[in-house]
């Protein structure tokens, strides 16, 4: 696969009439939120005044450099060689056209924004995943995607603190989920009602909402876009109406990939197609093209690659285990859900792939440019697949993933694929801050430590 350059911007940004616009038509809205979301898919920013908007149009705002070397918990990791030795300096972001949104919950007193740089930065996310659909573009075909998020909604503790306490009203029996039931949407029915209300107001294509296998868990889909950008951008936007909504209603909601070990964990699947210049669909065929055949065969082979996106917490790797619908070998199939790549069942204009790998948790921006530098990959050397995978996948080999964080991070770090496609300043860079994550996470003595090993040692 050829190295990619970096991507021209071709971000459309607010204008001043468009903040007017929007000023007047929501009088009460008194806090903007300008988000930008970091390496790990966490959103952070500014919250500004009502009054201030309209010269943050004219001007941009600015934001210090180590948003894009921050961990999950905020701090700026200065193993990465980005902290001390830059000086932190700032850089400029802008309002991206078409996200000051009113959040219509609660006293309709908030909006919110997404910023998006001016210029360029090798640890972006965002712009990381432009250069791979810039890549497909400049060959004439164009990407189509849908993000598929699972996520679990429980009761806040006093103090603030997570829980996983089912809220009252659902079953908290792991053996009677109620999976694809409607009881327990019933029974949160203005919640669910309220995550609509945003998405509707914040322009996200979302689509059916489900009663998934855990208590407390469901699954909510987002319509296909010709935009990955946008499309990761729904994902994470998602997240946060999610999130709002339940604040709203008295509850937490979180996708944490694997809130218990008994329970089921939470993925984002994402499907993807390819079209050409006229919307013909590349992947179809009799049953798929040699085309879609090549791109499986790079997915397959680029999997292990990109485990440290797909996986991005030590939590996320609890969530690879047997007979739970989370693949751990790189295995293809028709219709089946063990399968890291499941193909649908539909035909012509529908035929696509679902890739079924990463966890809830994980960046949607890193997740779809990995997806697609593994099918650009496939395609420029004309990989094939292994065979189809049936029922259990026992019947074919598959490269098995690296479900160890340190192992999937130095498969990540040796990787000439991921150097290629996320250029050798990001992987270097996302290790670094993911080794040391890993590390400080692993060097905690927790009480299972004492209940199994203190009295037998």
């Amino acid at each position: 696969m050829q190295k990619l350059a970096p991507a021209p911007s071709t971000e459309l940004f607010l204008t001043v009439d468009e903040t007017d616009q929007f000023l007047a038509a929501h009088p009460s809205v008194t806090w903007i939120d300008l988000i930008v979301f970091d390496i790990n898919g966490i959103p952070r920013g500014k919250r500004f005044r009502r009054d201030d908007i309209r010269s943050i149009a004219k001007n941009g705002v600015m934001m210090p450099s180590t948003v894009f070397i921050m961990d999950t918990r905020g701090n700026c990791v200065e193993e990465t060689g980005r902290l001390w030795e830059t000086g932190d300096p700032d850089i400029e972001f802008r309002v991206l056209s078409g996200t000051l949104r009113a959040t219509p919950i609660g006293d309709g007193r908030h909006a919110q924004g997404v910023i998006a740089l001016t210029g360029k930065d090798d640890l972006d996310p965002r712009g990381v995943l432009a250069a791979q659909v810039a890549a497909f573009k400049a060959t004439g075909v164009t990407p189509v995607v849908a993000v598929e998020l699972e996520f679990y909604v429980t009761k806040p503790a006093v103090n603030g603190a997570f829980t996983l306490n089912t809220p009252d009203g659902l079953s908290n029996d792991p053996d009677a989920p109620m999976t694809f039931q409607f009881e327990e949407m019933d029974t949160l029915a203005p919640f669910i009602d309220d995550i609509y209300k945003i998405a509707q107001a914040q322009g996200l294509p979302i689509d059916a909402v489900m009663q998934e296998s855990g208590p407390g868990q469901f699954e909510i889909n987002l319509k296909h876009r010709d935009d990955p950008v946008a499309a990761a951008l729904d994902g994470l936007l998602l997240k946060r109406a999610v999130k709002a909504a339940a604040k709203a209603h008295g509850l937490d909601a979180t996708f944490m990939a694997k809130p218990h070990h008994e329970w089921s964990g939470s993925g984002m699947h994402i499907h993807v197609s390819l079209i050409d210049e006229a919307g013909n669909n590349l992947f179809a065929g009799d049953p798929v093209s040699p085309l879609f055949r090549n791109a499986i065969g790079g997915l397959q082979s680029t999997m292990c690659d990109f485990m440290a996106v797909w996986a991005q917490s030590a939590n996320a790797y609890r969530r690879y285990v047997p007979k739970s619908y989370v693949s751990m070998t790189a295995h293809w199939g028709f219709n089946n859900r063990n399968v890291a790549l499941r193909i649908p069942a539909a035909s012509g204009p529908g035929t696509r792939v679902e890739h079924r790998v990463a966890g809830a948790d994980a960046n949607p921006y890193l997740v779809l440019a990995a997806i697609l530098a593994g099918i650009r990959h496939g395609i420029s050397a004309r990989v094939e697949p292994g065979p189809v995978a049936e029922g259990s996948g026992d019947n074919c080999e598959a490269p098995a993933l690296p479900t160890v964080w340190c192992n999937a991070l130095e498969q990540w770090q040796k990787s000439d694929v991921v150097r290629d496609a996320f250029g050798t300043e990001f992987q270097d860079v996302y290790a670094k801050l993911k080794q040391t994550e890993r590390i400080n996470f692993e060097r905690i003595v927790t009480s299972l430590d004492h209940q199994w090993y203190a009295q037998v040692a």
